[in-house]
């Protein structure tokens, strides 16, 4: 992040750390794109439910930007995530201690299949079910796209992008500058959990800073440089 230290003044000790990643634990090792923020930044405030939407609302993020130091700044990383599998297929990671592959992003996976066994699924899912709300949140998202993404050559990778989408969307929601004078950066992508031995890859696909009262600066040419 040598943009945000040296073009912005960001530190360790005047900046807040913020992440809306699906809690997937294989979204939480040592190499992943929040343990390597937290390495950098110090301690983070998880904003992400299953899926990677920042499911805290306005109200967690009220609360969260509220204990920025003064003057301070707020990062806040994003992302739904997708495997490959050994193999190279999208969206199946084989977990540690697993004889089988498994889905990733489980949830975004699981509501895309379930949408496709409906006629209308956006009739299907208009009721949120209140004991499984983030789930109905997913699928209602992903509804009015179910037969663009089934009619994708590659179903799985076109279902990450609109759940990239559907994240985005969310985070402007709760999101604002209304903590101080300082910058709130906003870096969010998709999060690929590759196979063995690769490593862990995030993929760029928003990068800005948002200052109260200013023009939003767009840093994605910054990324490029690095």
């Amino acid at each position: 992040m040598k943009v945000l230290t040296e073009k912005f003044k960001f530190t360790a000790e005047n900046t807040l750390l913020g992440s809306s990643v699906c809690p997937d634990e294989i979204n939480n090792l040592d190499f992943g794109v929040v343990a390597l923020m937290v390495k950098h930044w110090g301690e983070v405030f998880p904003m992400g439910g299953i899926g990677g939407a920042p499911h805290v609302g306005k109200t967690g993020f009220k609360a969260f930007s509220s204990h920025v130091p003064d003057n301070g700044n707020v990062l806040v990383v994003f992302a739904p995530h997708v495997a490959l599998s050994p193999t190279g297929e999208v969206g199946k990671y084989l977990r540690d201690g697993q004889a089988k592959e498994s889905s990733s992003c489980g949830a975004c996976i699981g509501a895309f299949n379930a949408c496709c066994g409906f006629d209308d699924p956006v009739e299907a899912f208009k009721e949120v079910d209140e004991a499984d709300t983030q789930m109905s949140w997913i699928k209602q998202q992903i509804a009015p796209y179910c037969v663009e993404i089934k009619q994708s050559s590659a179903p799985m990778a076109k279902l990450a992008f609109k759940s990239f989408d559907n994240v985005k969307d969310k985070v402007q929601e709760v999101v604002n500058t209304k903590f101080g004078s300082g910058y709130l950066v906003l870096l969010g992508g998709i999060q690929i959990n590759m196979p063995a031995p690769c490593a862990e890859h995030f993929l760029p696909l928003i990068f800005e800073a948002r200052q109260e009262g200013k023009e939003t600066i767009n840093l994605m040419d910054e990324l490029a440089l690095q």
